[in-house]
């Protein structure tokens, strides 16, 4: 398999076991599949590295209440990979926290705003747990980042968010629109464009005056509105990212069900990534036609309509364009505002 068709970096949703049971989780529609078993874990793992994959962000779920995590990480690292993880910061196994610093594991933590609000989201005392999981991350020299979800619950704390999360020092500070699938499609908590607007507003201003750039995940599309050099955004429509499901289903998106390929069906993870590379649907998101307002937009090139999943969960379309671009928003008039 050539370099051009091995992606760089793969997000894998290990697991959909969790210990918190959010109001935007979008992973719990996860239970109903067979998880991959240890063995087939570790497989997978070692297919990773010698495919040349770098990076590997493990999510769940709730990874850090896993057994296979810890001999995961081991595997990855001890085989050059560099790995992330996604954690909502309640675990207090020392020996647990000690793993992440051996292997030099970069951890993202989720914060989503003040106690009370934080709390709301998740459970009662979450917030404190997550302050203490911050506290030994700083404790242990580790790097680390922390990421809002920003919904309608709490948009309007993204300011407070960037402000508690600054006493740790985090190498990052992220926020991340709540998906309008799962949990927040049905109680209606992900954001309108406005009110995510509002959120990076608030958040950038009080990460200038922090001085650190503001990391907006999702948000392709941000240019449109904001220019500031302070703005670190992503976006997805890439063959260098592949998602994973628990069930080692390569997925066009983690938050989206349209499965491309299968590893158990494929019999190993290069030939599903073939088949996932050579996917007519891949390529209709990667190199997709546009229509008014992306097509004539000069960020199009770049931000290629946005995220693909949100214009499939509120359009039925793909390529429909991003209904958090305040441009797609006002031009389609039937998003949620």
């Amino acid at each position: 398999m050539s370099v051009a068709s091995t992606p760089r970096s793969v997000i894998w949703i290990m697991t959909s076991r969790c210990n918190m049971s959010c109001l935007h989780c979008y992973t719990a529609r996860f239970h109903i599949l067979g998880e991959l078993s240890k063995s087939e874990k570790l497989r997978l793992a070692k297919e990773l590295a010698s495919m040349g994959v770098e990076h590997v962000s493990l999510s769940g779920g709730e990874p850090l209440i896993h057994s296979d995590t810890a001999e995961l990480i081991r595997v990855l690292r001890e085989e050059g990979v560099g790995v992330s993880i996604v954690t909502n910061g309640s675990v207090t196994d020392s020996d647990r926290i000690g793993l992440l610093a051996k292997y030099d594991v970069f951890v993202y933590v989720s914060v989503d705003g003040p106690k009370a609000i934080h709390d709301r989201i998740r459970y009662v005392g979450s917030f404190d747990k997550a302050m203490n999981f911050l506290t030994r991350l700083r404790e242990l020299g580790l790097e680390f980042g922390t990421v809002m979800a920003v919904s309608t619950v709490n948009y309007m704390y993204s300011g407070e968010y960037v402000e508690i999360v600054m006493k740790f020092e985090p190498s990052e500070v992220a926020l991340i629109p709540v998906m309008p699938v799962g949990r927040a499609r049905i109680t209606g908590t992900y954001v309108s464009y406005l009110e995510y607007l509002y959120a990076v507003r608030q958040a950038l201003e009080k990460a200038q005056s922090y001085g650190i750039y503001l990391h907006l995940w999702c948000s392709p599309f941000i240019r449109t509105v904001i220019a500031s050099p302070k703005v670190v955004a992503y976006g997805c429509r890439t063959l260098d990212v592949i998602d994973i499901d628990p069930a080692g289903r390569l997925v066009l998106c983690d938050t989206v069900d349209i499965v491309v390929a299968s590893i158990r069906r494929e019999g190993s993870l290069r030939k599903a990534v073939e088949k996932y590379m050579t996917s007519d649907i891949v390529k209709k998101v990667v190199h997709p036609q546009l229509s008014k307002p992306c097509s004539e937009c000069s960020l199009r090139a770049w931000c290629r309509g946005g995220c693909f999943s949100r214009a499939y969960a509120l359009f039925g379309d793909l390529n429909a364009g991003d209904p958090l671009c305040p441009l797609v928003a006002r031009y389609s008039g039937h998003v949620k505002r």
